[in-house]
C-alpha cells in the first residue's frame, strides 16, 4: 500500500523528518546528494526514534585515531545509544547481519510516497 507522507519540499538535502505510513512510523531522509530514503523509525536495539537521531556521513579510517568522512555513505545515528545505520540499506554498521527495515519511497507530483 502506498502512503502520501509529506510534501517533497519538507525534506531538504541533508535532512530527515518523522512521518506515518499507515500504522507505521517512518523516518524520511534526503541525503546531501538529494537521494530519498525511508526507514522504520525504530532502532533495533531498544526502539529509539531514529528521526530524533543524527544524520551524518559515515567515518572510516585505516588506523586508530585516523578518521575521515566517507562521502558515499550517509548514516543515521540513534539518539539513545548511538547505534548507526546506513540509510540506503538499513544495515547496522556494528553488525552487517542486522538492519532496520527499509521502505520503498519515491517523489511524485511534489509529494513523498512511502510503500508499506
Amino acid at each position: 500500500m502506498t502512503h502520501d507522507v509529506c510534501a517533497a519540499d519538507d525534506v531538504a538535502p541533508g535532512q530527515m523528518i518523522p512521518a506515518r505510513a499507515g500504522a507505521t512510523n517512518v523516518v524520511v531522509i534526503r541525503t546531501r546528494d538529494g537521494a530519498l530514503h525511508a526507514l522504520v523509525d525504530r532502532c533495533i536495539h531498544q526502539g529509539g526514534p531514529l528521526s530524533r537521531g543524527k544524520l551524518q556521513q559515515a567515518t572510516v579510517g585505516d588506523r586508530p585515531g585516523e578518521y575521515r568522512e566517507d562521502a558515499r555513505t550517509a548514516i543515521v545515528k540513534c539518539p539513545w545509544h548511538g547505534f548507526e545505520f546506513d540509510v540506503a540499506t538499513g544495515r547496522a554498521l556494528f553488525d552487517a547481519r542486522r538492519r532496520v527495515r527499509r521502505m520503498r519511497v519515491r517523489e511524485e507530483g511534489g509529494r513523498v510516497l512511502v510503500e508499506t
